[in-house]
């Protein structure tokens, strides 16, 4: 079985949960993907780390991150493999540290470099937007944005498209599995 095949059964054994309710930025839903339950076990890293180097592996970047503390480690195997950096957007401000200089992401990316951005779970594309305005604020330059599961929930890829091309940014969006795609395979 390819890697691919491998995670999408993963996910769904042990990310998928139905019957419940999580609260994404926009609403309340009773079924969602736990990423943490790949992230935070050796199999889920090397695998979905493995797709997102393969999505990264031929871009000239010098980093890779995103929003969110669950795609950290997957963003790690993949940066090792590329041999290249990570940052991430924190959910909140850094409290502690220089006091002239609050951090929303932690890197050591400076202005004019170009990063990946990945995310492990997208419903509202909120985080991922927000991610893409720290990264131009603080001057890199995104080249692609690869999203691990798109939730299907709230139109969050359309949003994301949606603001990029509002703001006539060229950025190809990658997504890997959709919830449908996940759930028609376990048939």
């Amino acid at each position: 079985m390819n890697e691919k095949k491998q995670l999408g059964r993963l996910i769904m054994e042990r990310a998928y949960k139905e019957h419940s309710h999580f609260k994404t930025p926009t609403k309340i839903v009773p079924t969602y993907f736990d990423f943490f339950e790949i992230s935070l076990k050796h199999q889920g890293v090397k695998l979905a780390g493995r797709l997102l180097y393969e999505e990264i592996n031929e871009l000239d970047i010098c980093a890779v991150g995103g929003p969110g503390k669950a795609i950290v480690p997957v963003l790690c195997r993949a940066a090792f493999l590329q041999k290249i950096g990570v940052f991430f957007i924190r959910d909140s401000r850094k409290k502690v540290g220089g006091l002239s200089e609050p951090k929303w992401l932690e890197s050591r990316i400076k202005a004019g470099d170009k990063v990946a951005l990945a995310a492990d779970v997208v419903s509202s594309g909120s985080m991922v937007v927000r991610a893409i305005e720290e990264v131009m604020q603080f001057g890199a330059v995104v080249v692609k944005i690869v999203i691990l599961i798109d939730s299907m929930e709230d139109d969050g890829i359309k949003r994301i498209e949606q603001f990029l091309q509002t703001n006539m940014l060229d950025i190809p969006v990658r997504v890997i599995f959709t919830r449908k795609q996940l759930i028609q395979q376990e048939m």
